[in-house]
C-alpha cells in the first residue's frame, strides 16, 4: 500500500486548492491546513494504481508531492511559523501586491493593506515548506518567524522619562539586562518575558512591542584603517567602494553600508564586517509613518508632481528650498516615494 505526502504548495493558488478540495472530497479548510503545514500526509492506505494517479493529478496542479510505501516513516511536522514580507525595492509594490493576493487567494486591496501594515505579517500558523514558495513566488523578502522561540524588544514611548522608567521596573526583575541609563529600548526579552510584562502592564499604551525577526536595522561603517590594505581591499572588493574615494569615505565617516537588514542577516554581516577589520554599528528603523523633507529641489515642476500623488494642494514652487510633508506616510510608502524623488535629484530626511 502506498501514502502521498505533500511536500509544498508549490505552486498552486487558493482556487487550484478549492478544485482538489471537490475532486478528492475534502473538507476545504482542512486541505488548506494540510497544505500550508507541508510535510503533511494527503492520502494513506492507498492502492499503488490509485496513489499514482493522485499524484500525476496534484503535480499537474502545481504541488510537490511523494509517494511512499506505508511501512515508511511519516515526516515528522515542522514547527508553526508566521510568515512576514519585506519590499526591499518599493518601486515594485504594485507587482509584489499582485503576487500576494495570488499566493493567498485574496483580492489586491486585502493583499496590499497586509503589506502597507508593517511589519507585513501575511500569513501565520504555516510550515518552513509555505515559506520557500512563497519566496520562490514573491520579488520580496519573505521572513520566518516562531513567534514562542524568538525574541522581542520593548520601545517605551512616553513623553516624560519618570513614566518610561515606572514601565521599565516592571521588568527590571526578569533576568533582563537593562544597559544603565537606558530609559527608552529593552531588548532580547523571550515570548514569556514579554507576556510577563503584558500581563502587568495590561495595556499596550506607551509602548511598542517589535519581534525581533522582523526588525529591520541600517548598518554603518564608523572607522577602518586607511593604511591597512586588507581593510581596503574588502571595501574594494566586498562592498563595491570604489578605490579612488576611499579617502574621502574615511573624512567623511560615518556612511551607510547597509539601507536595510532584517536581525539575522544583521547579526552576520556585523561578524562579517567585525572579522574584517571594519569598526561599525547598527540603527533599528522605527515601523510606522514618517514625516518627510524635501532638500535640493532643483525641479520644482517635476517634484510638484511626485508629491500630488501622495499628497493633496502641494505648495511647491523655484524659490522652496525645503518641502515638509503636511502628514505621516507608511514605510513602504515613504520609501516609494523617496526613490521617485532621488530620480530628480532631490535628497530626503525622515523624521520619526
Amino acid at each position: 500500500m502506498k501514502r502521498i505526502i505533500i511536500l509544498s504548495v508549490g505552486t498552486a493558488t487558493p482556487k487550484v486548492i478549492k478544485a482538489i478540495s471537490e475532486a478528492f472530497e475534502i473538507n476545504q479548510e482542512l486541505l488548506f491546513k494540510i497544505l500550508y503545514n507541508a510535510p503533511a500526509v494527503f492520502l494513506d492506505n492507498a492502492e499503488e494504481a490509485l496513489a499514482e494517479k493522485a499524484s500525476t493529478i496534484l503535480t499537474e496542479l502545481g504541488l510537490e508531492v511523494l509517494i511512499q510505501s506505508t511501512d515508511e516513516e511519516v515526516p515528522l511536522p515542522t514547527e508553526s511559523l508566521d510568515l512576514s514580507v519585506h519590499i526591499n525595492d518599493p518601486v515594485k509594490l504594485s507587482t509584489v501586491n499582485k503576487q500576494l493576493s495570488e499566493f493567498l487567494g485574496c483580492n489586491e486591496s486585502e493583499s496590499l493593506q497586509l503589506l502597507l501594515n508593517e511589519p507585513s505579517v501575511v500569513l501565520g500558523g504555516v510550515s518552513m515548506a509555505t515559506a520557500e514558495s512563497l519566496q520562490k513566488r514573491i520579488d520580496a523578502e519573505v521572513i520566518a518567524s516562531n513567534p514562542k522561540m524568538d525574541l522581542y524588544t520593548i520601545e517605551f514611548t512616553a513623553e516624560s522619562e519618570s513614566d518610561r522608567l515606572k514601565l521599565i521596573n516592571l521588568i527590571a526583575n526578569q533576568e533582563i539586562t537593562i544597559p544603565k541609563g537606558e530609559t527608552k529600548w529593552v531588548r532580547n526579552l523571550t515570548y514569556e518575558q514579554m507576556n510577563q510584562f503584558l500581563t502587568r502592564h495590561r495595556s499596550k499604551h506607551e509602548v511598542k512591542i517589535y519581534n525581533q525577526s522582523y526588525a529591520r536595522f541600517r548598518i554603518l561603517l564608523e572607522n577602518f584603517d586607511l593604511t591597512n590594505t586588507s581593510q581596503t581591499e574588502f571595501l574594494v572588493n566586498e562592498i563595491g567602494m570604489p578605490v579612488e574615494v576611499l579617502a574621502e569615505i574615511h573624512t567623511n565617516l560615518p556612511v551607510l553600508l547597509d539601507e536595510s537588514v532584517n536581525y539575522g542577516i544583521l547579526q552576520e554581516k556585523l561578524a562579517w564586517y567585525k572579522q574584517a577589520g571594519l569598526t561599525c554599528s547598527e540603527e533599528q528603523i522605527p515601523f510606522g509613518k514618517y514625516v518627510i523633507s524635501v532638500s535640493n529641489i532643483t525641479d520644482s515642476g517635476k517634484a510638484r508632481e511626485i508629491l500630488s500623488k501622495f499628497y493633496k494642494d502641494v505648495n511647491l514652487d523655484k524659490l522652496t528650498d525645503v518641502w515638509k510633508a503636511p502628514m505621516p506616510l507608511g514605510g513602504t510608502v515613504s520609501r516609494l516615494l523617496e526613490k521617485q524623488l532621488e530620480t530628480i535629484g532631490c535628497e530626503i530626511e525622515y523624521e520619526y
